[in-house]
């Protein structure tokens, strides 16, 4: 009787240690946001963005975000930009990226905390960027859409914006939603946020 006590009593303990080791996996194989980016052929010119800008560490990092990604088309209206932050690699005219730059763009496409497009359903909330600047978060259309506010905490530039700084920009729709990582959330977008 004691025998089958013990075996019981130590099946039971061992099935209630394990449990969080379960769960633990389960978290510990939903990928962090740059291996999320990295899954989808849409955001490659972002990600590549991203580790020349030096924003890898930050997206494997262990603080939410929530990421606009840009897919590739919408990068690609805005060849002389993209040239101009990272510099050309040949020719007569070689220079480096422009780090500061890239860097403000990078996370003007960021906020800290996770939003789905559940949780924006029906609202309007404007958050800070991680680069200082406000994004809009537009949840009463579908899909839910993101503009810029106001262009950044720091200097600002007149790219996008009209008389007063009014951003003339039109909204970014959500068209890749609720991407899921580790670390956060991130959402395909059909434009460019330009800080």
């Amino acid at each position: 009787m004691t025998i089958q006590r013990r075996t019981l009593l130590g099946a039971t303990l061992g099935a209630t240690l394990a449990a969080p080791a379960v769960l633990r996996a389960q978290v510990a194989s939903m990928s962090d946001i740059a291996n999320t980016l990295a899954s989808v052929p849409q955001f490659s010119r972002f990600l590549e963005l991203a580790q020349r800008g030096g924003e890898l560490v930050r997206l494997r990092g262990t603080q939410d975000l929530t990421l606009f990604v840009p897919v590739n088309e919408a990068i690609d209206r805005h060849p002389a930009l993209m040239q101009d932050l990272l510099g050309t690699e040949s020719g007569n005219q070689a220079g480096a990226a422009d780090q500061f730059r890239l860097g403000a763009l990078l996370t003007h496409h960021m906020v800290a905390g996770t939003v789905t497009s559940q949780s924006l359903a029906g609202t309007v909330r404007d958050m800070p960027s991680i680069n200082g600047g406000l994004v809009r978060l537009d949840g009463r259309s579908t899909p839910a859409t993101v503009a810029v506010v106001k262009a950044s905490g720091g200097a600002g530039s007149n790219f996008g914006t009209g008389a007063g700084g009014q951003n003339l920009q039109p909204p970014a729709r959500f068209i890749m939603p609720d991407l899921m990582a580790s670390n956060g959330v991130v959402h395909g977008i059909d434009n460019l946020l330009l800080p």
